[in-house]
């Protein structure tokens, strides 16, 4: 039995590292063998071309290359993260968690398409890419955490030291930009049957950490259990 892929996505700043973190821990407890990944992968060389980018080494904006361009720079990361990496623990069956996955250029480049057909016709060439030409396995359940941007800018700045030396990416300086991705993510999310979970709640307050963990747990028990 192959891996089983579960990838959490979301714009920038909507705690999908925390709840990837706690999901990791949950089901380690429960006796799962599990691997799990960051994308971009800023640990490794593959994701330099993604640093030059967000660090505006292309051009100061989001738009500095166009959907396919950055795209396929972090597509190439992560095939060579997959096959340097990820792979063994793939073919052993065990359970893959992403942080980010490939979904996350439907989120954030697809945003810069405007014409719906130029966005639709921009995911079926990302899935060919990167499933066929690149070989990447399909993910078995997605999650989009949907958490109001201006939250997820206060939660993103804080964790820009990381990733860019202490100076905010080109995507989080373009506060217009970082809303077209979450209503381009939140679009897409009901388009393809995500799984959408909604930080804030019927009231208008911000869901707890673990009110949002135990919605995803309630989720990743169910698929498994079907596996």
């Amino acid at each position: 039995m192959k891996g089983f892929i579960i990838s959490i996505e979301g714009t920038d700043g909507s705690g999908k590292h925390t709840q990837q973190q706690l999901l990791l821990k949950k089901l380690k407890e429960l006796g799962h063998n599990v691997f799990d990944q960051c994308f971009p992968n800023y640990d490794s060389d593959s994701s330099a071309p993604v640093k030059m980018y967000l660090a505006g080494e292309f051009g100061k904006g989001a738009n500095s290359l166009d959907a396919y361009q950055a795209s396929s720079l972090y597509a190439v990361d992560r095939m060579c993260t997959y096959k340097k990496t990820i792979e063994p623990h793939y073919e052993n069956g065990e359970i893959i968690l992403f942080d980010r996955y490939v979904q996350s250029n439907f989120i954030h480049q697809c945003s810069k398409l405007d014409d719906p057909d130029d966005k639709l016709e921009f995911i079926a060439w990302e899935e060919d890419f990167e499933y066929n030409l690149l070989g990447l396995p399909k993910p078995d359940l997605i999650f989009f955490i949907e958490m109001p941007v201006e939250k997820s800018l206060e939660l993103a700045r804080a964790r820009a030291e990381y990733k860019t030396g202490g100076q905010k990416d080109i995507h989080e300086e373009d506060t217009s930009y970082m809303t077209k991705s979450y209503n381009n993510g939140l679009s897409v999310a009901k388009q393809l049957g995500w799984n959408i979970i909604h930080c804030v709640d019927a009231e208008g307050n911000l869901k707890t950490i673990e009110e949002i963990h135990e919605e995803i747990m309630t989720h990743v028990t169910k698929a498994l259990e079907n596996r």
